[in-house]
C-alpha cells in the first residue's frame, strides 16, 4: 500500500522529505513531491501493477494546473485514457 503525505499553508520541501521518508515502508519503490503555490504533496510507492516509471506520483496534468496523489488502482484505464486522448490529454 503506498503512502501520501501534504500540507496546505504552512509547509516545505523540508517538511515534505520527513514526510515521505517516514513512509516509505509504505511505499519502498519510489518517492515522489510536488510543491505548489501555497501546498505540498508526496507520495511513497509501492509498485504492483504498472511498474513502469509512468506510473510515479504526484501526477499532474501538461501544465501542472491539476496535480494529485493517490493509492488504488484505476481498472478501467484503458477506457479512460482512450477518452482523455480524444479529448487531447497526454
Amino acid at each position: 500500500m503506498c503512502g501520501i503525505a501534504g500540507y496546505i499553508g504552512k509547509g516545505n520541501s523540508s517538511d515534505l522529505h520527513k514526510m515521505v521518508n517516514t513512509l516509505q515502508h509504505r511505499g519502498p519503490d519510489a518517492q515522489g513531491i510536488f510543491e505548489g503555490n501555497n501546498f505540498g504533496l508526496a507520495h511513497a510507492r509501492l509498485s504492483i501493477v504498472d511498474l513502469s516509471e509512468a506510473g510515479s506520483q504526484p501526477m499532474a496534468n501538461s501544465n501542472s494546473s491539476v496535480v494529485l496523489v493517490f493509492n488504488g488502482e484505476i481498472y478501467n484505464f484503458q477506457e479512460l485514457r482512450s477518452e482523455l486522448v480524444k479529448d487531447g490529454y497526454v
